[in-house]
């Protein structure tokens, strides 16, 4: 076991999305590291952070309730990490659900366009990899694979599913002052996801207007110069920090994602800040 007792990853998916970790082996990565905290960050999903927090607890780590949605702006998308979230709220697992069902349909859209293309999966085999977790590109890149239309998942998104392939759909997504509002709902606190991917700055004063809390970064995908950027950029703005590997599952095992040194520190200053966070009324665009 690794001493990394003071540290903690905080942007981890199961199969309740589009990771190939169940909530227990999850669980069970986290103890080999020696993590002292984790945090459960699905998309669009909740269903593995109970049972990761019912093992967890018996082996002495620490599960935060999290959530990763999905949002766009200015035709960008960019991913909002909810922690310390009410998850078993009603209306958050009601407009959860509504997301879900989209993703079906966006799949069906993606499965259709391939058709076009000549390269013909069904919708049945990609729901079946996806199982009772939220569908999404990823499942649709496994299926390709299986069929032997391309020789990696890297390759199906190069080559069909990314921005501007034969195949891609865009999501109908919230806009991330909608994402604030409802993470902000069940009392969590709203982090930018790994902005150094997004590479829009710009849009960080606006966010802080709507009430965003803080800015993810640390990430297995940014720089030790975007670490540095980020961390000046949210002491300046008096926002939180935290991080995490965005590891799917045992395929990251060896790599970069497992690197990381988040110290549990985060996580403190993430708890005054939540303890203080006063809840904000939210409704879906219908009224409900």
């Amino acid at each position: 076991m690794t001493n990394n007792h003071s540290y903690v990853d905080l942007h981890l998916h199961t199969v309740a999305s589009d990771g190939t970790f169940t909530p227990e082996s999850l669980i069970r990565h986290a103890s080999s590291r020696g993590l002292k905290a984790i945090a459960v960050t699905d998309h669009d999903a909740w269903e593995s952070i109970k049972p990761a927090a019912i093992l967890g607890a018996k082996l002495g780590i620490e599960v935060i309730p999290g959530v990763e949605l999905s949002t766009s702006i200015n035709e960008t998308e960019i991913h909002i990490l909810g922690y310390f979230i009410d998850y078993l709220d009603p209306d958050f697992q009601k407009e959860v659900l509504r997301f879900k069902q989209a993703r079906i349909e966006r799949a069906q859209k993606i499965v259709e366009k391939l058709a076009v293309a000549g390269v013909r999966i069904d919708i049945k085999h990609v729901l079946e990899i996806a199982g009772s977790g939220s569908v999404g590109r990823p499942h649709v890149a496994r299926a390709l694979l299986d069929e032997g239309y391309v020789g990696s998942t890297d390759e199906a998104f190069s080559r069909y599913l990314g921005f501007g392939a034969p195949a891609y759909v865009a999501k109908n997504f919230m806009t991330p002052q909608d994402a604030f509002e409802l993470i902000h709902y069940v009392r969590g606190l709203a982090f930018f996801a790994h902005p150094g991917i997004e590479g829009r700055d710009e849009l960080i004063d606006q966010f802080a207007a709507w009430g965003l809390d803080g800015l993810e970064v640390w990430h297995s995908k940014h720089s030790s110069c975007q670490v540095k950027h980020y961390l000046e950029l949210a002491d300046r703005k008096g926002m939180l920090v935290s991080g995490g590997s965005d590891s799917h599952g045992d395929q990251d095992l060896d790599s970069i994602k497992y690197n990381l040194k988040v110290s549990y520190d985060v996580v403190e200053k993430m708890k005054a800040r939540v303890n203080g966070l006063a809840t904000r009324k939210w409704m879906n665009e219908d009224g409900e």
